[in-house]
Order: structure tokens, then C-alpha cells, then sequence
């Protein structure tokens, strides 16, 4: 069996997802997917108030922007990743996953004690985030109809607007007003995250994957994770600092695009040729010879 017949085998074996919900328990789960997006983006953009603050209370003047820098990096690393263990192990328990990660890291930056430890749970809140941004899309398309799924993706778009437009006003209230001071944001999202996931645990549908857990955990990507999540690293850590923390012509940002670059022509190959369910199907990356993938 060739490598494209292969692939096919393995796509077919995936769920079909669709569950189309009533009308009652479609207006309460969308509302609690529309809630827990609005939290989200109440998190990622309410940082960037936050950072005189925090730099001062945590004597990080010189590094506070690797506080937003390390939650993109692993929202943009992550995020296509969570689009395929939805596919092998369901929505539901990877969009749970996704929800309990963000509030464990948001209570962890509320009592972080020092940079790094901000930095590191703020990256986590990224990988999270990126469950959550993709996933809410992926599950909407899932329980409501092909002619009505463009209206309730829009409203979503509202709640991210929202997001970013309450999420300085409100990270700018704690910071001034409270006494918890900028931990009082992170001390309200982390139960409110909970608080999301638990509804979700109710609400939504599940869809029984075809195959047990180990079975599905062997059709996971590995070399593709590998090989995406370095390069992004390297080539994402050298952009974000380049010019700020790090001189452009210096050798570790030299080496860093020139390693990321390799990884991402490695990613390109194993998703060509060697996995048998990449992360990205092979007709995307030869589009010209879309023929070559039916061979």
C-alpha cells in the first residue's frame, strides 16, 4: 500500500463529529463557547495593561515582553496541533483539556513570585489558548447546520472583539483599584475558565472515538510535532527578539533561523512522506501536483 493510500485508510477511520444539537441545548452551549472565548481574549489581551505593573512588582524592566512573546509562541505552535488529537480522541475532552490548562495556568501566573515563573505559565496560557481559539470554531461547525453556521461563527467573532476591547479596561481596574492588585485578573479568569469547563463537561456532545485511547495514541504525528514545534521555536524566539534583545547579525540568532529553517523543510518532508495522517494533508503542500496525492 502507497504512502497516499495509506493516508486515506487513516482518514477514513476518523469520526465523523457532526452532532446537531436542539435548538434549547444549542443556545446554552454556544453561549458557554462564545463565554469561554471572551475569557480568553479578556487573558491575552489584558496582559499588555498589565506589563508596567508587573515588571515593576517583579523586577523585570528589561524582559516583561517575553510575557506576551512566550503565550504567542505557544499559541502559534500548538494550535494546529489541537485540530488533530480533536480528530483522534473527540472535541469534547480535547476543548476540556484546553479550558483546564488556561485556568491552571492563570491561577499559576496570579502567585507567580518571579519573571521566569510568569513567562512560563504565560506560554502555557498560549497553548491553551490555541485549543481554545481553533476548537470553538471546529465544535460550532460541529452542532449547528451548514446554513446557519456562518451566523453563529460571526457572533463568535463579537465575543473576541469584546475581548480585546474589555480585557485592558478590566486588567487596568485590578492593577489600580484592588487590592490584589494585577493577581486579581489572573485570580478571576482561572475559576471563571473552570467555571466554563465544567458547563462544557454538561453541555456538550461526545463523540465515541471508533478506536480505544492506545490505538488512537499511535496515529498521533510524532515526527510532525517534533519537527513543527523546533522549528517554530527557533524561528519565532529570533523574530520576536531580533533587534530588541538580540542583534540581528549575532550567531545564536544566525543559528536559530538557520536550524528553524531546516526543522521546517524536516516538517515539510515527514508530512509529505512519511506520516501516514500528517498534521497538514499532502495536497497542501503540493498543490500543483494535487494528482500526486490520488496516486
Amino acid at each position: 500500500m502507497g504512502h497516499s493510500q495509506r493516508q486515506r485508510a487513516a482518514e477514513e477511520a476518523l469520526r465523523d463529529q457532526e452532532n446537531i444539537l436542539p435548538i434549547r441545548q444549542l443556545i446554552f452551549t454556544f453561549s458557554i463557547l462564545a463565554l469561554s472565548l471572551l475569557v480568553y481574549f479578556i487573558d491575552q489581551n489584558g496582559i499588555g495593561q498589565l506589563l508596567p505593573t508587573v515588571a515593576k512588582d517583579l523586577n523585570a524592566t528589561q524582559t516583561i515582553s517575553w510575557a506576551g512573546t512566550s503565550a504567542l509562541i505557544g499559541n502559534t505552535v500548538f494550535q494546529v496541533l489541537y485540530g488533530r488529537l480533536s480528530d483522534l480522541f473527540g472535541r469534547k475532552l480535547v476543548y476540556l483539556s484546553a479550558l483546564g490548562l488556561l485556568s491552571f495556568a492563570d491561577l499559576m501566573c496570579g502567585i507567580s513570585r518571579n519573571a521566569p515563573m510568569l513567562y512560563f505559565f504565560r506560554g502555557l496560557a498560549g497553548v491553551a489558548g490555541g485549543g481554545i481559539t481553533s476548537l470553538t470554531m471546529m465544535i460550532v461547525s460541529d452542532i449547528v447546520t451548514l446554513e446557519e453556521r456562518g451566523k453563529y461563527q460571526g457572533i463568535l467573532g463579537s465575543s473576541i472583539g469584546i475581548g480585546n476591547l474589555i480585557g485592558p479596561v478590566l486588567a487596568a481596574v485590578f492593577a489600580d483599584k484592588t487590592s490584589a492588585g494585577w493577581r486579581g485578573l489572573f485570580y478571576l479568569l482561572a475559576p471563571t475558565a473552570a467555571a466554563c469547563g465544567v458547563m462544557h463537561y454538561i453541555l456538550l456532545p461526545n463523540a465515541v472515538p471508533k478506536e480505544d485511547f492506545k490505538a488512537n495514541l499511535k496515529k498521533i504525528d510524532y515526527w510532525g510535532v517534533i519537527t513543527a514545534s523546533i522549528a517554530l521555536i527557533l524561528l519565532l524566539i529570533p523574530v520576536s527578539g531580533g533587534g530588541t534583545y538580540f542583534a540581528w547579525d549575532s550567531p545564536m540568532v544566525i543559528a536559530m533561523l538557520a536550524l528553524g529553517g531546516s526543522f521546517m523543510v524536516a516538517f515539510v518532508y515527514v508530512e509529505w512522506r512519511v506520516s501516514s495522517l500528517p498534521m497538514i494533508p499532502c495536497q497542501y503542500l503540493h498543490m500543483w501536483r494535487v494528482d500526486s496525492c490520488r496516486s
